[in-house]
């Protein structure tokens, strides 16, 4: 069973969108946990830890008032993380975040230059036991149908992620729309094709 479609330079651009928000979503939530948890180890951990460290290893005499003097000290400065300190930390983190998304921003035309390959024709040859996909350029890949890991889809595409090796994940686009007038065929090759796929594998 055969299926050939067109991707459109139009439709690059919008999977370059989708795909450069997703990033920058994930980049600006990582970039703020990661800055939290270093600005808090920082200001809030180390000067709580750091006396009651070196008094258990370099302080010979251990007297009630020495502890009464840490206890002390240990919330007095929690006061003042909560007051003062955790909110200044807060802004920090946000101010970090869009500074990494603005890094994205600068490196956004890169995805849909690494999307130009796959504008043009398409085919996707279905057997029993196979996947073929051939790109615009000619360049054909046989996969097993097992090794076909993740499949997801929007309203254009769906995306077939398919697993080579433990590291290595490649993922080939199936219009939903074929440029054949031979709608039904179409809409038949791709049910085909979803209902060879183990419904634990199928996403949206």
């Amino acid at each position: 069973m055969e299926l050939q479609f067109l991707i459109t330079r139009e439709q690059l651009i919008t999977i370059a969108e989708r795909i450069n928000s997703a990033r920058i979503a994930n980049n600006a939530r990582f970039a703020k946990r990661m800055h939290a948890f270093i600005v808090r180890a920082l200001l809030l951990w180390v000067p709580l830890l750091s006396p009651l460290i070196l008094f258990y290893f370099f302080v010979e005499s251990h007297t009630p008032e020495t502890y009464i003097a840490i206890a002390i000290c240990a919330i007095a400065y929690l006061i003042v993380w909560q007051l003062v300190l955790k909110s200044i930390v807060g802004n920090q983190a946000n101010k970090f975040a869009v500074k990494i998304t603005t890094l994205d921003r600068t490196i956004e035309n890169t995805t849909l230059q690494s999307l130009v390959s796959l504008e043009g024709r398409h085919t996707v040859t279905a057997t029993t036991s196979t996947l073929t996909f051939t790109l615009p350029s000619g360049t054909s890949i046989t996969t097993p149908w097992k090794k076909v890991c993740a499949f997801k889809q929007d309203d254009d595409f769906y995306y077939l992620t398919v697993c080579r090796l433990m590291m290595f994940k490649a993922t080939y686009l199936v219009a939903k729309n074929g440029d054949t007038t031979e709608t039904a065929g179409y809409q038949a090759g791709l049910e085909y094709i979803t209902s060879r796929l183990p419904p634990d594998k199928v996403g949206r």
